[in-house]
């Protein structure tokens, strides 16, 4: 193969110049990324280029053990075919519709490391805590006390976690025991620039990697500059056709555009069906019997390191827990969708966990100067209320309004997210958001949604609520 210069780096992901800094006699020659100024190698299959040993200003920042792996360690396969991206030209891709996001996961070439037994990725997740799953309340201040034992490295920039204090702490904690979901949530959060573009595009086919469910799908065919995207919490069917929302929309709107978003839908089904017949049943008990073991800041204050790594593993086998995870995940991918579509915007609807992808899909959009979002309608959301932080992000990623239908008759809702976060959070969906904005406005829907299973049957008569009290119609 002749010498490489102009080729794709699996470090930057872009098609950069690459300086030969050393022949190898027994081994490929190692170049060093114009872009980036990472080492690289040629691919075992192709000409793109492979990741090389970290370059020593990156290895100073390690510790000693991780310091011996990297100093020497080199992929053997470009980011193409180790699996960690399924093309280097779609990262940067933009779309024509919403509904072509899944052109960026279309495979030019062969994922030769299916396991990822030669990815930098795996490599990477061998090294770290591992993909535990994490989430607010109960274990976040979990991985903020880790995050003070020293165990869980820098924060990112050299930092030592063990340094940090308050909310530093935490989102650091979080974001190294939560392995690719935390760190891709802040790639993507920290600049708006990632968000349709290449490193959004990576990020993306890292989550699509792990949850192959997601997909938005077109309900309508109508050509029309007025859109909405549908996405669902709980669910007691595989396979959403989203005809519950659609009928109703087109029944008072016909004129629009609708699109329905599916996620992690094996464990959504498994929570639909575990809730389905209420809090009272023997499989809802049970689940927020586990749930509970997760414990609180107290918890956390109380645990010895095994003891706390063993509880966050009880987490990670739990669905509920996995789905809110799985949230974050979705409401990146998105973001990442609705930032690729030019020249449109939306209007978002949630149902449930639903809700909570499209509050992560807004902290994200919120990084960006353009807004893609127009108005958002929120049922029965499973996400904190008191989180003003957040939600002022929330608001600054939409043009319109934010609609919070809640319902204190929503007992499953109530008793699942206040204890999976120790009583540490309340749910929109039970109470008003706490943040007082002219963008939020918070709509009591209890004399008319009696269970969490109500919301979208009562779609329409709640659509003509937020009509009648905001629109003046």
């Amino acid at each position: 193969m002749t010498e490489p210069h102009h080729q794709y780096c699996s470090w930057c992901f872009k098609k950069t110049n690459h300086v030969l800094k050393e022949r190898g006699v027994v081994s490929r020659h190692t170049y060093i990324c114009e872009e980036c100024e990472n080492h690289t190698i040629p691919c075992r299959i192709c000409d793109h280029m492979a990741r090389g040993a970290l370059r020593e200003s990156q290895l100073k920042e390690l510790d000693s053990k991780t310091k011996r792996l990297f100093g020497s360690w080199s992929d053997h396969l470009c980011a193409e075919h180790n699996g960690a991206i399924a093309s280097f030209e779609s990262l940067s891709i933009k779309l024509d519709d919403i509904d072509r996001y899944a052109d960026i996961f279309i495979r030019k070439s062969v994922n030769v490391s299916r396991a990822a037994k030669y990815s930098a990725y795996g490599v990477v997740g061998a090294v770290a805590v591992g993909a535990i799953v994490v989430t607010s309340g109960g274990a976040a201040p979990m991985a903020a006390a880790l995050g003070t034992t020293g165990a869980l490295g820098a924060a990112g920039t050299g930092t030592a976690i063990s340094t940090l204090s308050g909310a530093a702490l935490t989102s650091a904690s979080l974001a190294a025991i939560g392995g690719s979901m935390a760190a891709g949530t802040a790639i993507i959060s920290a600049t708006g620039a990632a968000l349709g573009g290449i490193y959004g595009g990576v990020v993306a086919n890292r989550y699509h990697s792990e949850d192959s469910s997601f997909k938005i799908s077109a309900l309508s065919e109508i050509d029309t500059d007025r859109r909405t995207i549908f996405i669902n919490g709980f669910t007691e069917q595989l396979n959403e056709t989203f005809e519950e929302w659609s009928v109703q929309q087109l029944s008072m709107d016909p004129v629009q555009k609708l699109y329905g978003v599916n996620w992690s839908s094996k464990t959504r089904l498994e929570l639909g069906k575990t809730f389905a017949a209420g809090v009272g049943s023997k499989g809802a008990l049970a689940m927020l019997k586990t749930i509970a073991k997760s414990g609180g800041k107290a918890a956390a204050k109380n645990l010895n390191l095994l003891m706390m790594l063993d509880t966050i593993a009880d987490i990670a086998g739990n669905p509920w827990h996995t789905s809110m995870v799985r949230a974050s995940q979705a409401g990146i991918q998105l973001a990442e969708a609705l930032s690729r579509t030019n020249g449109k915007t939306f209007t978002l609807v949630g149902h449930s966990l639903g809700c909570r992808v499209i509050y992560y899909a807004l902290e994200a959009l919120a990084t960006k100067n353009e807004n893609f979002v127009a108005n958002v309608i929120l049922l029965g959301g499973a996400v904190g209320r008191d989180d003003n932080y957040g939600w002022r992000k929330a608001c600054s990623a939409v043009s319109g309004t934010i609609f919070n239908c809640y319902s204190a008759k929503d007992t499953v809702l109530e008793h699942l997210y206040r204890t999976a976060n120790a009583r540490l959070s309340d749910p929109i969906g039970a109470r008003p958001i706490s943040l007082e904005d002219n963008q939020i406005v918070n709509i009591d829907c209890s004399d008319i949604v009696d269970s969490h299973f109500s919301w979208k049957p009562r779609y329409t008569d709640i659509i003509n609520r937020i009509r009648n009290i905001h629109m003046g119609s």
